[in-house]
C-alpha cells in the first residue's frame, strides 16, 4: 500500500521535473536565438541605434561679418547676448515646463503654442530658443530657479546690433529668423535657426556675411545631458564688408533732411563712382526691429503714411521737372536740332492742337537760347525743341545718362523708373503716343520718372565730361576708368555751361544758394503731384498761396562740385517742398560746403 503510493508519487515528480527541463530548454533557447539575432545577425543595425541614442551632433553657428564705412567706422556688428533654451527630450511635461518658466519671466501664449508646436518636428535633443537676449534681472531669476524647472538652459549668443540707429538702417538693412523659402537656401540650409539679412547689405550678402557652420559631437546619457565632447570642428566666422558710405556726411545730411517729412540725398564721388551718401528719410531703427518683442514698433511702422520702410533713394520714383531738361538739351544739340544761336521766344505759353501748355512763369521769359533756358530753366523753350526732337531720340539720350536703369549694386528692390518712348506706350497701354505728350515729357513731367542715385549718375555723365559712370557701393582700392560717351562732348560742354550759371549767375534759378567757399553748379527742378487748373494759372497769386503739405509740388536738385574740376555729384529730393530752387538747392549748397572742409 504504502509502496505503490510512494511509486505514483515518484512518477508525477519525474513528470513534473522533465517538464520543468523542457521550459528552462525553450525559453534558454528563445532567449540564446534572440542574442544571436542581437549580437550575430543584426549586430550593426542595433550597434548603430545604441549610438544615435547616445551621440547627438550640435550645429555650431557661425558669428557674421561685421559691416563698416569708408573710413572703418562699425556699422553693423555683434554682441554677446543671453538666450533661454529648451530641450524636449530633457522634459516629462513640455508644456509644464513652460508655465513654470512664465512664471518667472512672462512670455506670450501664443510663442509658447509655437514652442511646443516646434518641438514635435525638430530633432531629437535639438534646443529650441525661448527667450532671447534676456536682462541682467532675468537671467538672475532663471538660473535661481532652473534647477527646478526641467528642459530649460541658459546659453551665450550673439545678437546683431547697430551702433548708429537710423542713419544707415536703409542701406544696411536689418537681420531676422528666415522664412518657409528662405531655410531652403543653400547657405543656411543646415542652419535653420539662424538669422539672415532680410534687407540692404545684410540681405545682399547673406552667402558673405555668414560664415560657416561647425560642429561638435557629444554623448550624452538617458536625460540628455551632456557626458563629454567627442570631436569638434569649430565655425568660421563670417566675412567682413566695407561700403563707400562716409558716415560723417551720411549724419550730416539726415541731419539736414529732418526738417522736412521725406525726402533724400545721394552724393556720388565721381571719379570712381562710389556712393557717399545715400540718405533717406524717414528712416527706421534696426535695433528696435530685431529687439523681440517688436509688434508695437512694427505696427508703428506699417501705420506711418510716409512709409519708414522706403528707401527713397532708389524706391522712390518722382518726375524729374527741369533736372530733365539737360537731357532733352543735349539730345538736341546731338541731332541738329539746335545750337547755341538758336533762340525761341517765350511768351509764358504755347499752343498745340486745341490744348495750351504753359511755362512755370506766366509772363514768360521772352527770347531764349538754350544756355538761357537751362539757366531761367524756361518751359516753352524746351516744348519748342522737344517737337523737333521727337520722344524717341529724348528716351535714347536718357538711357545714356543713367536713367531708366538698373544698377549693378548690391542694394534689392531697386526702382527702374519709366522713360517713355513709343514703344513704351504701345506695349503698356496699347496706345498710340500724342504729340502733346512729348511736351510734357520735356519739361520732366507726363509719364517720365527717375529715382534719386539715377539723377546723381545723370550729373556725374554730365560733370565728368561723358564718361559712364557706374555707382558702386562697395569699397574699392583700385582706380576705375569708365567708358567715355564721345559723341556728346560738344553738348555736354554747352550743358556744363548752362549748369554754372544756373547757380553763380542772376537770374539763375538757384542764384541764392551759390558759394563763394565751395562754387558748384547744377540745375533746380520743381515736379507737379497735381494738375493746376486754368483758373489758378491765370491768378497772379496761386503760386504764392499756401496749399496742405500733400499738394505741394516736390523740389529737386541736382548738382556738381568743384566747378573746374569736378569731384562730387549730388541730387536732392524733398517731397511736397515745393520749389527746388528755395528748398532742395540750399541743402545741395550745405553739402558741397561739409564734403569740401572734411577734404581740408
Amino acid at each position: 500500500m504504502f509502496y505503490s503510493d510512494d511509486k505514483k508519487q515518484y512518477s508525477v515528480l519525474n513528470r513534473r521535473t522533465f517538464l520543468l527541463y523542457l521550459l528552462k530548454l525553450s525559453f534558454f533557447g528563445i532567449v540564446g536565438w534572440r542574442l544571436y539575432d542581437i549580437q550575430i545577425k543584426d549586430s550593426q543595425k542595433y550597434k548603430t541605434l545604441s549610438k544615435n541614442n547616445q551621440i547627438d551632433v550640435e550645429i555650431i553657428y557661425p558669428i557674421r561679418g561685421k559691416i563698416y564705412d569708408t573710413n572703418n567706422k562699425v556699422l553693423a556688428s555683434n554682441i554677446k547676448v543671453f538666450d533661454v533654451y529648451i530641450i524636449p527630450e530633457n522634459t516629462k511635461n513640455i508644456n509644464k515646463s513652460l508655465n513654470e518658466l512664465n512664471q518667472i519671466i512672462k512670455i506670450d501664449f501664443s510663442d509658447r503654442r509655437k514652442i511646443i508646436e516646434l518641438s514635435k518636428k525638430v530633432k531629437k535633443f535639438e534646443k529650441i530658443k525661448v527667450l532671447e537676449n534676456i536682462n541682467w534681472s532675468q537671467l538672475e531669476k532663471i538660473e535661481s530657479n532652473k534647477l527646478n524647472i526641467e528642459g530649460i538652459f541658459i546659453s551665450q549668443d550673439y545678437m546683431r546690433t547697430y551702433q548708429f540707429d537710423n542713419t544707415v538702417s536703409h542701406l544696411i538693412g536689418y537681420t531676422n529668423k528666415p522664412n518657409r523659402e528662405e531655410v531652403e537656401l543653400p547657405f543656411i540650409s543646415n542652419m535653420p535657426n539662424l538669422e539672415i539679412g532680410k534687407d540692404g547689405i545684410e540681405k545682399s550678402f547673406n552667402p558673405n556675411l555668414i560664415g560657416k557652420s561647425g560642429q561638435r559631437e557629444i554623448e550624452v546619457n538617458s536625460y540628455g545631458r551632456v557626458i563629454r565632447e567627442i570631436s569638434r570642428q569649430d565655425s568660421q566666422k563670417g566675412n567682413d564688408i566695407q561700403i563707400t558710405i562716409d558716415l560723417r556726411i551720411q549724419q550730416y545730411a539726415l541731419n539736414l533732411l529732418k526738417e522736412h517729412k521725406a525726402g533724400s540725398v545721394v552724393l556720388m564721388d565721381i571719379k570712381n563712382g562710389n556712393i557717399l551718401c545715400m540718405a533717406s528719410t524717414p528712416s527706421y531703427n534696426p535695433n528696435k526691429i530685431i529687439q523681440k518683442p517688436n509688434k508695437e514698433y512694427w505696427d508703428s511702422i506699417l501705420e506711418n503714411e510716409l512709409s519708414p520702410l522706403t528707401y527713397r533713394c532708389i524706391q522712390g520714383l518722382y518726375a524729374p521737372g527741369s533736372t530733365f531738361k539737360m537731357v532733352v538739351a543735349i539730345a538736341g544739340i546731338y541731332h541738329g536740332i539746335i545750337d547755341t544761336n538758336t533762340k525761341h521766344f517765350c511768351s509764358g505759353k504755347i499752343g498745340l492742337g486745341d490744348r495750351l501748355y504753359h511755362c512755370w512763369k506766366n509772363n514768360g521769359h521772352g527770347s531764349m537760347n538754350v544756355s538761357d533756358a537751362i539757366k531761367e530753366s524756361c518751359d516753352v523753350f524746351f516744348y519748342e525743341i522737344s517737337k523737333k526732337i521727337g520722344i524717341d531720340k529724348i528716351a535714347r539720350v536718357a538711357k545714356d545718362f543713367g536713367l531708366g536703369k538698373i544698377y549693378d549694386v548690391p542694394l534689392p528692390n531697386q526702382k527702374k523708373g519709366i522713360i517713355p518712348s513709343r514703344d513704351w506706350k504701345k506695349k503698356k497701354y496699347d496706345e498710340s503716343w500724342y504729340p502733346g505728350e512729348t511736351l510734357i515729357s520735356a519739361i520732366g513731367q507726363g509719364f517720365v520718372l527717375t529715382n534719386p542715385l539715377q539723377l546723381a549718375v545723370m550729373t556725374s555723365i554730365i560733370a565728368s565730361n561723358g564718361k559712364n559712370v557706374k555707382p558702386n557701393i562697395i569699397k574699392q582700392n583700385n582706380d576705375i576708368e569708365f567708358e567715355k560717351l564721345e559723341k556728346y562732348q560738344n553738348a555736354i560742354e554747352i550743358i556744363k555751361s548752362s549748369m554754372f550759371k544756373v547757380v553763380n549767375e542772376s537770374k539763375g534759378t538757384a542764384y541764392n544758394s551759390r558759394s563763394v567757399s565751395a562754387p558748384f553748379a547744377g540745375k533746380t527742378g520743381t515736379s507737379q503731384v497735381r494738375r493746376i487748373t486754368v483758373a489758378e494759372r491765370e491768378s497772379e497769386d496761386f503760386r504764392k498761396k499756401e496749399v496742405e503739405w500733400k499738394k505741394r509740388d516736390h523740389a529737386l536738385f541736382v548738382g556738381y562740385m568743384p566747378v573746374e574740376n569736378p569731384r562730387y555729384a549730388v541730387s536732392v529730393v524733398i517731397e511736397h517742398g515745393g520749389s527746388g530752387a528755395s528748398t532742395a538747392a540750399p541743402i545741395a549748397k550745405e553739402i558741397f560746403q561739409f564734403t569740401k572742409n572734411l577734404e581740408i
